[in-house]
């Protein structure tokens, strides 16, 4: 225990013993306990002896923070001393610890060294876990550029998918940065198979953003690439149709979404927390269906085509970590192309 301080310390966290605390005008039972409430991770070293049962629990001090940790769901790190012979009623806790159903995989350790390393090692597992997705409403309005991809002639025809990944952090890139993007955008767009590598593209950029596309020629789709001065990232791809039009698959859609958000992940231009929104774009001969379809249909209802409006929007209303389109990229998607396949539906009423 009295070895353990300076090693947290050196690897960057900040520690809360007992022992610490200074003179708090709250009892030393609820300054402890509130430091479980305030701490990211619960070490528990288990050695021989359980401690002084509180009157009104029955439990010692350390269970009932560990019990706070466990109700918080932060990680408990749990190290159990070998060689030790805990008394009765550190065996109980011992055992409520490690129960199979419900308690805690532990590690254990001989020497101080060996705790050392084991809690250098655990500790390092906890700062490095991806932080969870986690939806949350958005506390103001967001502005999307859906036309992105409607001027200088880009998209002529067809149905586009267009992703939109909004950081909210006030992102601002200078025209410096702006002016060194395109290149980056053909490459990052070709090593996720946004454009083939022998497709020619137009690199450019402007006072509010650097694109990189390729245009429609009636043989090859479309496809997009742009980034704002606030950071925001747009992807756009043409989707695939045969002679009866494109066919809206919620399955086909997620992996599409899933693929176009790898690429402001790669960018790597802004940080903290975004949001996302998503559009289809001319849906004039669009009807729900199988992908595996696709050149396969010998005929179709003109009345499962388009709807009333020319394009399904699912705007922005919570707010991501943007770290989480790596490791939560699929969930993102499949989220996103369940909204927009329901937007859908809606333009056809």
């Amino acid at each position: 225990r009295d070895a353990l301080p300076g090693l947290i310390q050196a690897l960057g966290h900040e520690l809360g013993r007992f022992e610490d605390y200074t003179a708090q005008p709250v009892p030393s039972r609820a300054a402890c306990l509130r430091g479980v409430e305030e701490a990211d991770a619960y070490l528990l070293l288990l050695g021989s002896f359980y401690g002084t049962p509180l009157a009104d629990t029955g439990k010692a001090p350390t269970e009932e923070e560990f019990a706070v940790a466990k109700r918080r769901g932060i990680p408990i790190l749990s190290f159990r001393q070998d060689r030790s012979s805990p008394e009765p009623a550190q065996a109980e806790f011992i055992s409520r610890v490690e129960d199979y159903r419900t308690g805690l995989y532990r590690a254990s350790y001989r020497t101080v060294s060996d705790l050392l390393i084991a809690v250098a090692k655990a500790l390092g597992e906890v700062a490095n876990a991806p932080t969870p997705l986690s939806w949350l409403p958005l506390t103001q309005p967001v502005a999307v550029p859906w036309d992105a991809f409607r001027g200088r002639g880009q998209i002529r025809f067809g149905t586009t998918l267009d992703v939109h990944v909004i950081p909210l952090a006030g992102t601002s890139l200078s025209a410096i940065a702006l002016t060194s993007l395109p290149n980056r955008l053909a490459r990052v767009g070709r090593d996720n198979d946004l454009f083939s590598e022998d497709r020619a593209l137009d690199l450019g950029i402007d006072e509010d953003a650097a694109h990189a596309f390729s245009r429609s020629d009636g043989r090859l789709p479309f496809a997009g690439l742009r980034v704002g001065r606030r950071g925001t990232v747009s992807v756009a791809a043409q989707m695939p149709s045969d002679t009866l039009g494109v066919i809206l698959d919620a399955t086909d859609i997620a992996a599409r979404i899933a693929l176009a958000l790898r690429i402001p992940s790669d960018l790597n231009l802004a940080t903290g927390d975004g949001t996302i929104a998503v559009a289809l774009h001319g849906l004039g001969m669009v009807a729900e269906g199988s992908a595996a379809d696709l050149g396969r249909r010998s005929m179709a209802s003109l009345a499962g085509f388009g709807g009333k409006s020319e394009s399904a929007l699912v705007e922005p209303s919570d707010q991501i970590p943007l770290e989480s389109l790596g490791h939560g990229r699929q969930e993102i998607a499949t989220e996103m192309a369940t909204r927009l396949i329901l937007r859908f539906r809606q333009t056809r009423r």
